[in-house]
């Protein structure tokens, strides 16, 4: 099938869920420069996404917060909130990034690592090994564990994954003993630091009377 440009500018104006007029022109001035094959490509797509396929909701959501189709970052919350519950962990992964980075919506670190660890479970690669790395760092993991972790890596290690390598190579070399008291230490420091500005070192002269 061959679409139309004037199917598919219509088709891309009800694939946008909330965008502004502003936003819908200039994703339709973008879809000019879409080849007709890549045009017939992202029909099947959106047909599958309306009937409820999570990955193809995800590819939705990945062509509007990429700019492919026209950024929008709302259109592309929405399709991937409907792919998480339909089951996507590429959906998951991305709205951790935007809510770890701002994107759209407001900070929030705690409601970024539940998506985070939600794409995990849902085995999707990137989200493990970033788990891995955020382990590597010191950060906290729970409720995953470090074994879960070098299960992971493991899996991956043995289809010739660099990143899970070097991910591995960091989490065995890593010792939270360690780090906790590398932490107190530097807590130890600080206060010390903090009681000796209090006290003057020489106390000032006082002005001699003539």
């Amino acid at each position: 099938m061959k679409l139309s440009y004037k199917l598919f500018t219509a088709v891309l104006v009800v694939l946008c869920l909330g965008c502004t007029c502003k936003e819908e022109k200039e994703n339709l001035d973008i879809a000019k420069d879409i080849p007709v094959a890549q045009r017939d490509h992202i029909m099947e797509i959106a047909k599958k996404a309306e009937g409820g396929d999570g990955n193809a909701q995800a590819y939705l959501g990945v062509l509007y917060y990429t700019g492919t189709i026209g950024r929008n970052h709302t259109a592309a919350m929405n399709w991937f909130k409907k792919a998480s519950e339909n089951g996507s962990g590429e959906a998951d992964f991305f709205l951790s990034e935007m809510y770890e980075e701002g994107v759209h919506v407001n900070q929030n670190a705690d409601i970024a690592y539940k998506y985070l660890v939600s794409a995990a479970n849902k085995s999707f690669t990137s989200a493990r090994i970033k788990i891995a790395e955020k382990y590597a760092n010191g950060e906290k993991v729970a409720p995953i564990t470090k074994e879960e972790i070098l299960s992971w890596l493991d899996v991956y290690i043995k289809d010739g994954n660099e990143k899970a390598k070097a991910a591995k190579e960091k989490v065995e070399k890593f010792d939270p003993k360690a780090k906790k008291t590398e932490t107190k230490t530097e807590k130890t420091v600080v206060k010390d630091v903090d009681q000796t500005a209090q006290v003057p070192a020489t106390q000032p002269e006082t002005a001699k009377e003539k």
